[in-house]
């Protein structure tokens, strides 16, 4: 059996680029998810921490996996494209998600609703999404969008007790969910060219 990692049939940079994704949707999902756990009462608290830490454990093992196997792939007959994180529609998503941060929380505690400023984050995020979708050329980013954006709203029809867990575990979810066809395509692929 060889020592060396298989060779894929990805690209090295589709390779790089499908591990930053993964990568970046983990951590994300991680803190999402560990502020939704820590908010659960008792044993309900440990056993959400605990299959956050698992999923997390399991992308960075993917993300681990596809690094090792980035030195032996081709480097393709095409070239990568631009780098989707210096486009002018992630600059401006980012911008504008880091700017409205602020000014909702400033919003809402002027008047008095202090405890919906979670939900309008989670609404944030989901927005800024929106220019992801032109920046990776991804529809998938769409359905991420969508699902923070009623996430964020649904759960201001929620008691405020209610909502700190709901809404971290679910961007968790949304988080694993967005980045699932990626990684198992991305997994397949690889698994293909090291039996080929």
């Amino acid at each position: 059996m060889s020592s060396s990692a298989p060779v894929s049939s990805l690209s090295k940079s589709q390779l790089r680029g499908a591990a930053s994704s993964i990568l970046i949707s983990a951590v994300f999902a991680l803190i999402w998810g560990i502020n939704g756990s820590l908010a659960l009462p008792g044993g309900w608290s440990v056993l959400a921490l605990g299959v956050v830490l698992l999923v997390t454990a399991a992308l960075a093992w993917l993300v681990r996996t596809l690094g090792r196997r980035v030195p032996h792939a081709p480097v393709g007959p095409d070239s990568p494209g631009p780098n989707p994180f210096t486009t002018t529609a992630y600059r401006v998503s980012l911008g504008a998600m880091i700017v409205a941060f602020p000014l909702t929380a400033r919003l809402l505690t002027a008047n008095g609703w202090e405890q919906a400023i979670m939900a309008a984050a989670v609404i944030i995020v989901g927005l800024h999404f929106i220019g992801l979708i032109f920046a990776f050329r991804n529809g998938i980013f769409a359905w991420v969008a969508g699902a923070f954006c009623l996430l964020g709203g649904a759960s201001l029809l929620l008691p405020a007790a209610v909502r700190t867990p709901l809404l971290g575990l679910g961007c968790a979810l949304i988080l694993w969910l967005g980045v699932t066809p990626l990684a198992l395509r991305t997994l397949q692929s690889s698994r293909q060219a090291a039996q080929g």
